[in-house]
C-alpha cells in the first residue's frame, strides 16, 4: 500500500510538473502582442504580471483560509528566492536584446543540469548518470527547438563579439538564477509552507522589485487599454499563477532535480504557439527537438515505474 501510495505520489507530481513548465511555455501567446500591439515595454508587462498574479494569489488564499504569516526564518529564505525569481525574468528580457532568442533559450536550459549538481553538493543526493543523461537529452531537444527558426548565424556574424559575450553571460546567469530558485524550494522554512503562500510571497517580493527596479530605468508605463488588461491577466492566471503552485507542488513530490527536468516541456508549448498563433514555421529542427524532449520526458516517467518495482522488492525483502 505504501509503494502504491509513492508511486502515485510520483505520477501526480510529474504531472504537476508537466502542467507548470506546460503554462510557463504561454508566456509568448500573451507577451507578444503586449509589445507589438500595446507597445509596452518590458519592464511594466513584468511589474503588472507579477502583481496581478500576487493579487489573484492572496485571493485564493482568502478564499481557502490559508494564514500568510510566516516566521521571520521563513521570510527570509522567502526573500532570498523571490530575487532568484526575480532576476532570472530581468535577465532573459534583456538577454534576447544582446543575442537570439533561440541562444538565450538554449543556455536557459542548462539549468536542470545546474539544479542535479546542486542538489548533489548541499543536500547530498546521489549523482545519478542517469538522470543526468536525461537531462542533457532535454537540453539537446530544447537546443533544437529553439534553433527552429534560423537566422541565428546571421546574427552573430553581424554584432560585435562585446554584445554577444554580454549577452552569453546573461543568459548564462538565468541558468544559475533559476536553478538556486528551484533548489532554494527544498529549503527548510520554505518547504513546510503552503504552495500557494510560498507563490504569493515569491511575487509580491519580485513586484517590489520591479517597481524599485522601475524607477531607475524605464519607469512603469499605464495600461493603455482594455485588451492590454485582458492579455495581462491571462498572463498572470496561467504562466505564473497556474506554473508557480504547480511547481512547488512538484518540487514538494519528486524533487528538484527531476522537477526541473520535466521543465523542458516549456518550449514544446511556446513553439505549438507560434506555429499556431503566430504563424512560425515548424523545421525538422522542430521535429527532432520535439521528440527528445518527448523521449526525456517518458524517461523521467518510466523512472517513476523503476523506482515502485524497486520499493516494491525491498518492502518485500524485509
Amino acid at each position: 500500500m505504501k509503494s502504491s501510495l509513492l508511486f502515485f505520489n510520483r505520477i501526480k507530481g510529474v504531472l504537476l510538473a508537466l502542467i507548470s513548465s506546460g503554462t510557463f511555455g504561454l508566456i509568448p501567446l500573451f507577451t507578444i502582442p503586449l509589445r507589438q500591439e500595446e507597445n509596452m515595454n518590458e519592464v511594466s508587462i513584468v511589474f503588472y504580471r507579477y502583481l496581478l498574479s500576487a493579487f489573484l494569489i492572496l485571493v485564493l488564499c482568502l478564499f481557502d483560509r490559508k494564514s500568510l504569516r510566516v516566521s521571520s526564518r521563513s521570510l527570509l529564505r522567502l526573500t532570498l528566492i523571490s530575487v532568484f525569481y526575480a532576476t532570472t525574468t530581468i535577465s532573459l528580457v534583456y538577454a534576447y536584446n544582446y543575442i537570439p532568442s533561440g541562444v538565450v533559450t538554449t543556455i536557459h536550459f542548462l539549468y536542470p543540469v545546474v539544479v542535479v549538481f546542486l542538489m548533489t553538493l548541499i543536500y547530498r543526493e546521489a549523482l545519478s548518470r542517469r538522470l543526468l543523461f536525461i537531462a542533457l537529452m532535454a537540453i539537446v531537444g530544447v537546443g533544437f527547438l529553439a534553433f527552429s527558426g534560423g537566422g541565428e548565424s546571421d546574427y552573430l556574424q553581424n554584432h560585435s563579439v562585446g554584445v554577444i559575450i554580454g549577452g552569453l553571460f546573461l543568459a548564462l546567469s538565468t541558468a544559475f538564477t533559476y536553478g538556486f530558485y528551484i533548489v532554494g524550494l527544498n529549503l527548510g522554512g520554505v518547504r513546510e509552507l503552503d504552495s500557494k503562500v510560498v507563490s504569493f510571497y515569491v511575487l509580491l517580493m519580485g513586484s517590489l522589485f520591479y517597481a524599485l527596479y522601475a524607477q531607475f530605468t524605464s519607469g512603469i508605463q499605464w495600461v493603455p487599454s482594455g485588451k492590454a488588461w485582458m492579455n495581462l491577466s491571462l498572463l498572470a492566471l496561467f504562466p505564473t499563477v497556474i506554473s508557480l503552485i504547480t511547481l512547488v507542488l512538484a518540487v514538494k513530490s519528486i524533487g528538484s532535480s527531476t522537477t526541473s527536468i520535466l521543465g523542458a516541456a516549456e518550449p514544446i508549448i511556446a513553439v505549438f504557439c507560434g506555429v499556431w498563433v503566430f504563424n512560425e514555421a515548424f523545421t525538422i529542427n522542430s521535429l527532432i527537438g520535439l521528440v527528445l524532449v518527448i523521449m526525456a520526458v517518458t524517461l523521467v516517467m518510466l523512472d517513476a515505474a523503476k523506482r515502485k518495482a524497486a520499493k516494491r522488492e525491498e518492502v518485500r525483502g524485509d
